[in-house]
């Protein structure tokens, strides 16, 4: 199947150009033909076509993007627009190139007799898996105007979790650049100087601290040296993420992010949160408990509770309680796996998952706005370490050296 651009008339005269897949230009002249429309011309897209370059998106669809769609999408069928129609509406308003496109390829898809989760099936960048079973369901249940508004909520607080983590980690990465800067800069200018100094006075064996930065300010400051650190670096990254690529690394690195202190507690907060509201939206829109654990397991972050999720999947399909299994894991917590238990006794587990999903939303904005506060003793620690150890290193050799005079 190619794709094809074509230029075409309208009755009225009006010029309509666009851009259609099919298997040979004849189908195309058939399809407009059947729009009342008069070809002008028809050309088959080959190659690298240079006027788009400028709409290619990489990392799919932003977040921003796809949030402001499904509002506006939500309200429209509020309204009682036809799904048709509020699509066609929105391929005409949207400004963002590549969304575009992709949802013109829904619209053509839905107006061909295909389903609306089927059609956005197919672009995956826009909905997650998650978000399609929804859509899914509401389909389903003829309730997607209400599903569409859950999903707007749901992409809402994610990406308010995703500002949140970001501005709070501005700060201290901020502070870790400045930090290595100032390093490597008393090592380009300052050691060297103190280099010189102590061979004026004539010493020749230097304390061990201060032999180790005087070697590390040789190695930056000529070419060999600094080629020698970039490779250890490129080295470094690709070997992380080739382990980070395979099972047993990944899931040893993210066990090791959990036991971070303050940020490793950002991650389970925010696994939790993301798991609660999802069982909780699921299960509220009819998918089975079993279905929507496969799904969460999907959209967790974390391989450590993605892979929790996951094991739990056969034992609940064993007849097992979730709370059971869960609690045989010991990653989720007592109290989350306690509220559940009680859930599943009464009935209710879509909405005490809610309230504790509201539970750990809370605890995780609490985290985030306290983060610069609570990371302040690391970084004091971080500075006065590396301020000791730069004191130490150039100031030893001189107190040495007035034992020798004396």
């Amino acid at each position: 199947m190619a794709e094809f651009s074509y230029i075409a008339v309208t009755k009225k005269g009006q010029k309509v150009t666009g851009t259609r897949e099919s298997d040979s230009r004849d189908e195309v002249a058939k399809f407009l033909h059947q729009q009342d429309l008069t070809v002008i011309s028809i050309d088959e897209n080959l190659g690298l076509d240079f006027k788009r370059l400028g709409s290619i998106q990489i990392g799919g669809v932003p977040l921003k993007e796809r949030v402001l769609f499904v509002k506006q999408f939500s309200t429209m069928l509020s309204a009682g627009l036809p799904i048709i129609q509020a699509l066609d509406i929105l391929v005409q308003q949207t400004e963002n190139q590549f969304l575009r496109e992709k949802l013109v390829k829904v619209y053509r898809a839905v107006e061909s007799g295909s389903a609306l989760s089927d059609a956005f099936r197919k672009e995956k960048s826009i909905f997650s898996e998650l978000q399609i079973s929804l859509i899914v369901a509401g389909e389903k249940s003829g309730t997607l105007n209400e599903v569409m508004a859950q999903v707007a909520i749901d992409l809402e607080k994610s990406k308010q979790l995703r500002s949140k983590l970001i501005g709070a980690m501005i700060y201290p990465v901020i502070l870790m650049i400045v930090m290595v800067g100032v390093f490597i800069m008393l090592l380009l200018f300052m050691i060297p100087t103190v280099k010189t100094l102590y061979a004026d006075f004539g010493v020749e064996e230097l304390p061990t601290i201060t032999a180790i930065l005087v070697s590390m300010s040789d190695a930056i400051s000529n070419p060999v040296g600094i080629l020698t650190l970039l490779l250890l670096v490129v080295f470094g990254f690709v070997g992380f993420r080739y382990v980070r690529s395979t099972q047993y690394g990944r899931y040893a690195i993210d066990k090791f992010l959990l036991k971070i202190p303050v940020f490793g507690q950002l991650i389970v907060k925010a696994e939790l949160a993301q798991f609660n509201r999802l069982l909780s939206m699921l299960l509220k829109n009819g998918i089975s408990i079993v279905e929507a654990l496969r799904i969460i397991s999907n959209s967790m972050s974390n391989v450590v509770y993605k892979k929790e999720v996951l094991n739990s999947v056969d034992e609940v399909v064993k007849g097992n309680p979730l709370s059971l299994v869960l609690a045989k894991g010991n990653v989720f917590p007592i109290i989350m796996v306690k509220m559940l238990s009680t859930g599943e006794e009464t009935g209710k587990i879509d909405k005490i998952s809610g309230d504790m999903a509201i539970y750990y939303e809370t605890e995780l904005n609490e985290l985030t706005a306290n983060l610069t506060k609570l990371i302040e003793p690391f970084i004091l620690l971080g500075v006065g370490g590396l301020v000791g150890f730069m004191a130490i290193a150039v100031y030893l050799p001189l107190y040495q050296l007035g034992q020798y005079i004396q």
